[in-house]
C-alpha cells in the first residue's frame, strides 16, 4: 500500500518544527531571566521620593 505523499506545507512544518525546537528547560531559563529583568525595571522607575511629593489625600 503506497504511503500518502505529504504536501508542501507539511514538509515545510515538519523542517521548521526540527529546527526551531527549543527545550523546554531553555524556554523556563530564558522567561526566569525575563521576569528578573523586568521586575528590576519595575524596582528602578519608582524612587520614594516620587511617591512621597505626589501623594493625594
Amino acid at each position: 500500500m503506497p504511503r500518502k505523499q505529504a504536501s508542501e506545507a507539511e514538509k515545510f512544518d515538519a523542517v521548521v518544527r526540527t529546527l526551531l525546537s527549543v527545550s523546554h528547560e531553555e524556554i523556563q531559563k530564558r522567561d526566569a531571566e525575563w521576569r528578573r529583568k523586568r521586575a528590576q525595571k519595575k524596582r528602578a522607575k519608582t524612587s520614594p521620593a516620587s511617591r512621597a511629593s505626589g501623594s493625594k489625600v
